[in-house]
């Protein structure tokens, strides 16, 4: 075999290309000393036939253990190879079998960190929208029972000065009544005085016996005309004075019921306008808190969304390694098979060469 041969392959994990050439060195040195030494033990062995057979038999005890040594060592040779290569193809399938475990260890860590990433992120998310909702309905009920509370309020004073104005106008009702029948009966009083105070001053100017009937009769139907007319005066005098009085007073009472019933539709416009706070607050609260539930359900679709795309990126760059780390386990495996055979071959061909040197020796 030529010394200028091609050399082995780039060694790998557990393989020294250095000794291994310096080995193989080695084999071709003593392959080319054994092919060179059998070329001359061939010239030697056509040239000593014509010999005597006690320098042949001597012939034979010299070189036979010799190439029976060189057997050997070729076996061990053989042998020690053979045992480097099992040991190499064993190392590498070793080497791969506690890789594909690391990697599946690896991919189950990851697999278990991420899935444990999204229960937290989905935790989380639903924490913070039981408290979105839960301060969305705590400020919803406060604002209901402030609005209510004001509302009860606009109606309790409402219906307090309702009630003051209505007892209000019963009092100056009956006051006015009360001063009105007063005046009429003075009047009545004072009509009677002077009556009487002109009957006696007719009694008193009467001298004549014979005229008092007449006078009297005179002055009586006189005095009755007259009463009647001041009376009948007086009495159109008190109905006209009741009659302005009673319109005061019902001009007055109908003011104060004007005045209350202006009130109380400011009382009850306060009150729909508190309804209607009311009622806009508690629709505000509920878009408020349908706003917040439907933000935390947002939030939370995204944070769940945002943990599985990461969870499947994880995941897929872990099968993207495996799938790298198999092709490159396959390569090296592919290598080693490689090497291993160029290795046996080379060995087959020593073995060819030893047993051809055996048999020309023979």
């Amino acid at each position: 075999m030529a010394a200028d041969e091609t050399e082995f392959p780039i060694a790998v994990r557990g393989y020294e290309r250095g000794a291994v050439d310096d080995a193989i060195k080695d084999y071709r040195k003593e392959l080319l000393n054994l092919t060179g030494l059998n070329n001359q033990l061939s010239l030697e062995l056509r040239e000593a036939q014509n010999r005597l057979i006690d320098l042949d038999k001597q012939l034979a005890e010299n070189t036979a253990p010799s190439y029976a040594g060189v057997g050997a060592k070729a076996a061990q040779i053989l042998s020690t190879a053979e045992d480097l290569g099992n040991r190499v193809v064993a190392d590498a399938e070793a080497e791969r079998v506690a890789i594909l475990a690391g990697i599946e260890t690896d991919i189950e860590q990851r697999r278990a960190d991420g899935q444990a990433y999204y229960d937290e992120l989905v935790a989380e998310a639903q924490r913070r929208a039981d408290r979105i909702i839960n301060s969305a309905k705590t400020d919803y009920d406060e604002t209901m029972a402030k609005a209510k509370i004001q509302a009860q309020r606009l109606i309790d004073e409402a219906m307090r000065e309702a009630g003051s104005i209505r007892g209000a106008i019963s009092t100056e009702v009956a006051r006015m009544r009360a001063t009105a029948k007063r005046d009429i009966e003075v009047k009545a009083t004072e009509s009677d005085r002077v009556l009487a105070e002109r009957r006696l001053i007719l009694e008193r100017n009467m001298v004549e016996p014979i005229k008092e009937q007449l006078a009297e009769a005179l002055l009586s139907e006189q005095a009755r005309i007259d009463l009647d007319l001041e009376l009948t005066a007086r009495r159109a005098e008190a109905e006209k004075e009741y009659q302005r009085k009673y319109q005061e007073a019902v001009a007055q009472t109908q003011k104060y019921l004007d005045d209350a019933n202006a009130q109380l539709s400011t009382a009850l416009t306060r009150v729909a306008t508190a309804r209607l706070e009311a009622e806009t607050l508690e629709v505000g609260a509920r878009s408020i808190n349908k706003q917040a539930i439907d933000d935390a359900r947002e939030k939370a679709e995204a944070i769940i969304s945002a943990a599985e795309i990461e969870a499947r990126s994880v995941l897929a760059d872990a099968q993207t390694k495996v799938a790298e780390r198999l092709h490159t386990l396959d390569t090296e495996e592919r290598k080693l098979a490689l090497e291993k055979e160029s290795i046996l071959t080379y060995l087959n061909n020593l073995k060819q060469v030893i047993d051809q040197i055996n048999k020309d020796i023979a």
